[in-house]
């Protein structure tokens, strides 16, 4: 799930690294909540629209989206991904772009929906990466994205505690003290300095609905159906938001300020 704007793959491409790419239903839930919001948000059929999952790697979430998004283009500089894609051959709709996150062979405003599923934290160049997705949205162009946090408890990718609150070299020997032979690359944000990273947009922060309706939202996996967590009073999660292990944001553009005249 990476657009792969790492500084080494001497340990392979990032669905080499992480197998768990390769697993059909798990892939397909997290593709299906997306879907969910998406149409949420935008009320209606999303068959006549333009998308571009942005580090698409294996494509598995990428062909479902293909089932519902008029065109697709999935994305990622992860060769060994995209090619499983092509060769699964599955959607007629779906077309496959390598490139770099931050540097997208499409024109200005020319994409409807962008798909940026944790995924900013892999890209070293995060400005760009911001710029770039700003850059090929249509003006009433929207973008899903989902975003994991500095301050998790437990870190999503190696599952070690608090990895990814320290400095990069720090987590590197923490990895290798704990027998993994690799460098940290994962640069997660704050829930501030993420903002900060997007303020060119507007964000409608869906967070909560998610997590307070989980069968609207197909995140059963994350929050099962009338437990306490959708019983929560909404305002206790928008006081607690930075404090969350991650959030599902709807991005748009900021309208422009118009020209003075006369």
């Amino acid at each position: 799930m990476t657009t792969a704007l790492r500084p080494y793959e001497k340990d392979g491409t990032f669905s080499e690294r992480f197998p768990i790419l390769y697993q059909q239903p798990g892939r397909r839930k997290k593709a299906e909540k997306v879907l969910r919001v998406l149409s949420a948000y935008y009320g209606g059929s999303l068959s006549r629209l333009t998308a571009v999952d942005v580090g698409a790697s294996t494509c598995l979430m990428t062909e479902m989206f293909a089932e519902e998004i008029g065109t697709v283009i999935a994305l990622d500089e992860d060769h060994v991904g995209l090619k499983h894609g092509r060769d699964r051959g599955i959607c007629d709709n779906l077309r496959f772009l390598r490139a770099d996150g931050t540097c997208v062979a499409l024109a200005d405003e020319s994409v409807d929906i962008v798909i940026c599923n944790q995924v900013y934290e892999h890209v070293l160049d995060q400005e760009g990466l911001a710029r770039e997705i700003h850059r090929i949205l249509k003006p009433d162009g929207f973008c899903y994205f989902g975003a994991g946090s500095r301050y998790v408890l437990i870190e999503g990718h190696y599952f070690l505690p608090f990895l990814s609150w320290m400095p990069l070299k720090w987590s590197s020997r923490y990895l290798r003290l704990m027998g993994r032979k690799i460098d940290y690359d994962v640069y997660l944000l704050s829930y501030y300095k993420l903002k900060k990273l997007l303020r060119e947009f507007d964000i409608d922060d869906v967070t909560t609905r998610v997590l307070t309706q989980p069968e609207k939202y197909a995140a059963e996996d994350l929050v099962k159906p009338g437990s306490i967590w959708t019983k929560l009073p909404p305002r206790l999660y928008e006081w607690a938001k930075p404090m969350l292990p991650g959030w599902a944001w709807v991005l748009t553009k900021k309208a422009r300020p118009k020209a003075a005249t006369g």
